[in-house]
């Protein structure tokens, strides 16, 4: 039989008791949530700036990526650019040497002359005609006239002719006279020396900035 007078003298301390270890396993519950809360504090304030300069980083290499990717896209179209270039360079060359763009007289009359040394024809003298341009000035290109005097052996009055009508130089009116030195005036070994005077216009394109 239960002794009720001794369980009513320790009821009080089995509820101390009682409330003594409700309040422990409170603190330890408040220890646990206090740990987590740090916890989550410290992932907040340390590890989120990090994970947000790794995202800054990667969308970074992202654009780079793409720019280069449009660096490389342009640098193979410069690429092709200049391998279009050298295939129409030589091109270009033979058609400004026919049809240069300035008038170029110094190497227009250079090439005349060239011919004729190159056909063993001595030169006497040289001149420019500057008035073809005037009477070409309504057109879209413009011409000039070199005339040159000279003289040498038959032979290589024919061999100029034909470097002449070989020339790359766009020229059209190509006059040339041959008149036979009089024996009387040179020696016997050169009396098949003849004159030979050339008139040729020469043909370019005007400069686009020239006023009209």
């Amino acid at each position: 039989m239960i002794d009720t007078k001794n369980w009513f003298q320790l009821r009080p301390m089995y509820s101390y008791i009682r409330k003594q270890a409700e309040n422990e396993k409170f603190l330890k519950y408040l220890e646990i949530g206090g740990t987590f809360t740090l916890i989550a504090i410290f992932l907040f304030f340390a590890i989120m700036p990090t994970m947000t300069t790794i995202f800054s980083l990667m969308g970074d290499i992202k654009s780079k990526e793409a720019f280069i990717e449009k660096v490389d896209s342009k640098i193979a179209n410069v690429i092709k650019a200049q391998e279009s270039y050298a295939k129409v360079q030589e091109k270009y060359s033979l058609i400004e040497d026919s049809f240069p763009t300035l008038g170029q007289y110094y190497k227009g009359t250079s090439n005349l002359a060239t011919i004729f040394k190159e056909s063993s024809l001595d030169i006497n003298q040289i001149s420019l005609n500057l008035d073809k341009e005037e009477n070409n000035k309504n057109q879209f290109y413009k011409s000039y006239q070199v005339n040159i005097n000279g003289e040498g052996q038959y032979s290589s009055v024919l061999e100029m002719v034909k470097k002449i009508f070989n020339n790359r130089r766009l020229a059209n009116t190509v006059n040339i006279k041959i008149n036979q030195i009089n024996s009387d005036s040179v020696n016997q070994a050169n009396s098949k020396n003849i004159k030979i005077s050339l008139s040729s216009d020469l043909y370019f394109l005007p400069n686009n900035n020239e006023k009209k």
